[in-house]
């Protein structure tokens, strides 16, 4: 029964370590609104 509590949270602990790290690489793009000819155009990187 400890293993399986001792699992689960090497996991969770492993899964928190690696979440953000994929988030900041994986991140959606950054658009932003920019007047072009007489209208808006979203232009992302």
């Amino acid at each position: 029964m400890k293993k399986i509590v001792l699992a689960i949270a090497a996991a969770a602990a492993v899964f928190g370590a690696i979440a953000p790290a994929q988030a900041a690489r994986h991140h959606h793009p950054v658009c932003k609104k920019v007047h072009v000819h007489h209208h808006w155009e979203r232009h992302c990187r």
